[in-house]
């Protein structure tokens, strides 16, 4: 995770010296990479695709602020009901256009998919593109990142701004609203390029990269919302014809059958807590998880992460300890939201996903003896489980408050299977 973080921390500086604006000076200042001369070599486009995952690793981003788009009344929520122009709003249905969170999460959107735009472009126009297989396999990370980031604007949104062509000024920044299917149409072709063009996975291949499966996946997936109905801007649910519904849902069974016949990706060995604790340790897996979004926060608050903090059960932070001891303890959590109580009846006693998905308890502190001490909770006060501060290495206890070094993992192959 530290590595990869470390590039992109280095494109995400890159990225702000690519302007098209007319310099006021005739020479050219060291520091500042021109655009149009960037892409002269395999490691500055390797290094262009890591932009592009940083705009997905923001704080702001999935770090954090996209914990609060599946909030619903049938999912979880957060226990507090005031207007706060952000979390709160979100998940209880108050939304408007000055949402703070709504902002960001649009903006970094927008920025990653600018970003891929830039890369997809530059790299198609280097020297020795079209005999290179690197390049391609560049290429196909970042047409899969593109693809990531429209599907989430068209499932949000529907129709939506949307361009393959990278912003070269501010006004060519905006557009009219595109129609869905044709956002649809170069999401399927992006994935396509993906699939064509990326590696199998591999023992020795980490899943904070794209590969083959990670994008057989996703056109799964994007193939399976497409087929469905979706709400059109007059208000009106639509979906495709029967003949075109049957034309996607055989393009899964394809897609199901190439992983078959690979075999490598399968479910994880140690079963589906140790799986949901190894998401918290920080142990890198790529059977399970065919793609996992990577956080590292040695950097600051823009590339750490709040899984296990925000959303998992909470722990009190520890008080009355000296620095020294303060890496004994776990520390806080916030355990902001909580799950709708019906979900843990829908699970028989037996099953052991029930407890791992479901937390029924927090930590509280206590002062006198020093010590966190685990209470249970009533039903309406159960927290979202498969992220917990108390699965983390104990080295990462007190590292920091706020930020984690907790990967979150957008596709499984269980996710396949299903």
């Amino acid at each position: 995770m530290k590595k990869i973080h470390l590039l992109y921390a280095v494109f995400a500086l890159l990225a702000t010296g690519f302007s098209s604006c007319e310099d006021l000076l005739t020479e050219e200042p060291n520091s500042k990479y021109d655009r149009d001369r960037y892409f002269d070599s395999e490691d500055k486009a390797e290094m262009a695709v890591m932009g592009i995952y940083s705009s997905l690793s923001d704080f702001n981003h999935y770090g954090w602020y996209e914990m609060a788009s599946p909030a619903s009344d049938d999912t979880y929520y957060t226990a507090r009901t005031q207007s706060d122009n952000q979390v709160h709003d979100i998940a209880h249905y108050q939304l408007n256009s000055t949402n703070t969170w709504i902002e960001s999460i649009w903006k970094l959107k927008y920025e990653g998919i600018d970003r891929a735009n830039l890369t997809i472009d530059g790299i198609c126009g280097m020297i020795g593109y079209a005999e290179n297989t690197r390049l391609k396999a560049l290429e196909a990370e970042a047409r899969f990142l593109r693809a990531f980031l429209a599907f989430d604007l068209v499932r949000y949104w529907g129709d939506v701004p949307f361009k393959t062509s990278y912003s070269s000024s501010y006004e060519s920044a905006f557009g009219e609203r595109v129609d869905r299917d044709v956002i649809y149409d170069v999401i399927i072709s992006d994935l396509t390029f993906a699939k064509n063009n990326l590696d199998w996975a591999t023992a020795s291949s980490s899943p904070e990269r794209v590969t083959q499966g990670a994008a057989r996946a996703l056109l799964m997936r994007v193939y399976l919302q497409r087929a469905g109905y979706s709400l059109q801007s007059n208000g009106q649910l639509k979906r495709p014809e029967e003949s075109k519904r049957m034309e996607y849902f055989d393009a899964v069974i394809k897609e199901w059958e190439a992983f078959e016949k690979k075999g490598y990706h399968d479910f994880y060995d140690g079963g589906y807590e140790a799986l949901f604790k190894s998401y918290s340790q920080g142990v890198l897996n790529n059977k399970e998880s065919l793609w996992e979004i990577a956080f590292y926060h040695s950097q600051g608050r823009r590339n750490g992460g709040a899984w296990g903090i925000y959303n998992g059960p909470q722990v009190a932070e520890p008080t009355g300890v000296s620095a020294s001891e303060s890496n004994q303890y776990m520390g806080r959590a916030n355990g902001f939201f909580i799950v709708v109580p019906e979900w843990r009846n829908f699970f028989e006693a037996s099953d052991k996903r029930r407890d791992v998905a479901i937390c029924t308890y927090r930590y509280t502190w206590n002062g006198t003896k020093k010590e966190h001490v685990k209470e249970e909770r009533s039903a309406g006060s159960w927290y979202v489980g498969k992220w917990r501060r108390e699965w983390m290495p104990k080295e990462s206890w007190n590292k920091n408050i706020n930020y984690a070094d907790v990967n979150y993992c957008p596709l499984r192959y269980a996710d396949v299977v299903l």
